[in-house]
C-alpha cells in the first residue's frame, strides 16, 4: 500500500488527500490551456467528474484584458448574494482574491503561467477548505457564471467549451455537503438555450 502511494505521488495523481504533502515541491509547469482540450481525471469524494481543460482558443479570442473584467463581473454579482459573505470584508483583501482568481482563469484559458508560478497547483477544494462551500453556494456561482457570460457578451462560437469547463470545475470547490443527493449538474444541451 506504501509502494502504490509513493508511486501515485510520483506521477503527480493524487489518489488521496492525505498524500498532498508528499507531491512534489518547487515551480510546476502549468498544465493549462493547450492547442488541444486537456482532461482531469475524475476524482473519488464527491465522486467529481472529470474536467474538460478548454484549449487556448478562447484566450486568443478575447485576451487577458476581458477575462479580468469577466472575474470581476462575477465577483461583484456575486457579492450580492448569499456567497457574498464567504469573501473577505476588507477592499484590498478582496482585490487580492479576485486578482488571484482572474489569474487562475487566464492561465486556465491559455494565458501566461501566472497562477501556479506564484500559488503552485489550484487544488480547488484544498484551497477552499478554510471558506465552507457547499452545494447550494457552487448553484450559486454557477447561476452567476451564466449571468456573467449573457452580460459581458461571452463569445458565443466559445460558450459551450467555457461551459463544459466551468460546471464540473464548479463541483470540485465544493467541500461541505448538506445532504447525499448527488449533485445536480447543469449539462451544456440543458443550459444552451439561456445563452
Amino acid at each position: 500500500m506504501q509502494n502504490q502511494k509513493k508511486e501515485s505521488c510520483n506521477t503527480q495523481k493524487v489518489n488521496s488527500f492525505t498524500q498532498i504533502d508528499q507531491m512534489p515541491k518547487g515551480r510546476i509547469k502549468s498544465f493549462f490551456a493547450g492547442d488541444e482540450v486537456r482532461h482531469a481525471e475524475p476524482m473519488i469524494d464527491i465522486i467529481f467528474p472529470s474536467v474538460a481543460f478548454p484549449s487556448n482558443k478562447i484566450f486568443k479570442t478575447i485576451g487577458e484584458g476581458r477575462i479580468r473584467e469577466m472575474v470581476w463581473h462575477h465577483h461583484e454579482l456575486l457579492l450580492k448574494t448569499k456567497v457574498g459573505k464567504l469573501f473577505p470584508a476588507n477592499k484590498e483583501a478582496f482585490k487580492m482574491t479576485v486578482d488571484a482568481t482572474a489569474d487562475f482563469f487566464i492561465e486556465a484559458l491559455g494565458g501566461e503561467n501566472i497562477f501556479t508560478s506564484v500559488h503552485g497547483e489550484p487544488k480547488l477544494r484544498v484551497r477552499h477548505f478554510k471558506i465552507p462551500i457547499d452545494e447550494n453556494d457552487r448553484e450559486i456561482w454557477l447561476s452567476m457564471y451564466k449571468k456573467t457570460l449573457k452580460e459581458i457578451d461571452f463569445p458565443k462560437e466559445h460558450l459551450e467549451e467555457f461551459w463544459n469547463w466551468i460546471e464540473p470545475l464548479s463541483i470540485r470547490m465544493i467541500n461541505r455537503r448538506t445532504n447525499m443527493q448527488n449533485i445536480k449538474r447543469h449539462y451544456w444541451n440543458d443550459v444552451r438555450i439561456s445563452f
